[in-house]
Formats: structure tokens, C-alpha cells, sequence
């Protein structure tokens, strides 16, 4: 991968890479050189450093690794529906090491979570409402906790 730096002369900006960036920080580089040739001769241009957009909409699951869905898979269910997800599992975790590293675990992920919808909640925190009676009242909260149980 090389060393990335663009003029946008739309938006009159100099557009740069993190490791350009990087590089460029250093007065001994040739990219440092090369910033300072484009600074000068689009000198009302400004200099920015190019951010990936991350799609924050994106659901992750963390902790859910092949161990786990096994393990899950071994724990819960009848017998027959644990004995025949296992060997499901056992035969698309074969299959996918036909596959990039890439595209194994999504597959998987996709078909342990259509098995067992319960677990797309898995580490995700409820939100608490702090204004409710119980957060003001600790001693009535715990009460509360030990009639439910």
C-alpha cells in the first residue's frame, strides 16, 4: 500500500492518509518534502487527514467465538436438536475452511444466530432509568430485587 496524498480542489482541501500523516510528521522524510511542495503551491488549501466512515448501525457480537457457539450449541435444546446443530455446526465449520477467513465466521455467525435468536441480546445492557424511584431509593430497589427472586 503506498503513501496517499490528494489535492480536492472542490472542497480546496490537501487530503492525506493516516500514514502519510504519520510519515509527514517526521522533517527528514520524503513525505514531509512532498506535503510541504503541495502546501506551497496550493497555499490556501487546507491540510486534513482522511477518515474512514465506520457504519455505526453495524451490529457486533462480541465474545461470540466458535468456541462459544459450540459450547451453546452442546448446553442448549432437547438432545436430538443439540445433536443435530452440533453436527451442522461441526459440517459448516469444515466446509468454510474451503473459504477466506473473511467470509467464514459471518456465515457461521448468520446461521448460529437464525438457530438461536436469543443470543443476539448477548452483551447488550439494558438502559436504566435514573430518575425512576428505585435508583433514588437504593435500600427499596433492593428490596424489590430480593421479592422478584
Amino acid at each position: 500500500m503506498t503513501n496517499k496524498l490528494t489535492v480536492n480542489h472542490a472542497n480546496r482541501t490537501i487530503v492525506m492518509d493516516r500514514t502519510f500523516a504519520k510519515f509527514a510528521a517526521d522533517t527528514a522524510t520524503v513525505e514531509y518534502a512532498r506535503l510541504q511542495q503541495v502546501r506551497q503551491d496550493y497555499p490556501t488549501y487546507e491540510g486534513i487527514q482522511r477518515r474512514i466512515r465506520q457504519n455505526e448501525a453495524k451490529k457486533t457480537y462480541k465474545g461470540l467465538t466458535y468456541d462459544f457457539m459450540e459450547d451453546y450449541i452442546l448446553t442448549h435444546g432437547s438432545q436430538e436438536k443439540r445433536l443435530a446443530n452440533y453436527n451442522e455446526f461441526q459440517e459448516m465449520c469444515l466446509i468454510s475452511k474451503c473459504h477466506g477467513m473473511a467470509y467464514r465466521y459471518p456465515v457461521i455467525k448468520s446461521w448460529f444466530l437464525t438457530r438461536y435468536p436469543e443470543i443476539a441480546n448477548f452483551g447488550t445492557v439494558e438502559e436504566i432509568d435514573l430518575k425512576s424511584q428505585d435508583c433514588q431509593n437504593p435500600s427499596a430497589a433492593a428490596s424489590t430485587m430480593k421479592k422478584a427472586s
